[in-house]
């Protein structure tokens, strides 16, 4: 995994997507809050694994091979 993107390129990222009405929070937000507004736009920091996510896991469905 590569190192996680900082706060500063994550909000500028951020800042492109979010309505005027969200921008003062997201210029003031930092680490888990920058996040947690990242995933309101579905913006995600490059780098982080997103917590609870376990990898391409498809919930048991089996191969059509089966």
């Amino acid at each position: 995994m590569s190192e996680p993107e900082p706060d500063a390129d994550f909000r500028e990222r951020l800042l492109r997507e979010v309505p005027d009405g969200d921008r003062d929070l997201v210029i003031e937000a930092s680490g888990k809050q920058l996040d947690a507004l990242g995933r309101k736009y579905d913006v995600y920091r490059t780098g982080v694994p997103l917590e609870g996510f376990d990898g391409f896991e498809d919930g048991g469905a089996k191969d059509e091979d089966d």
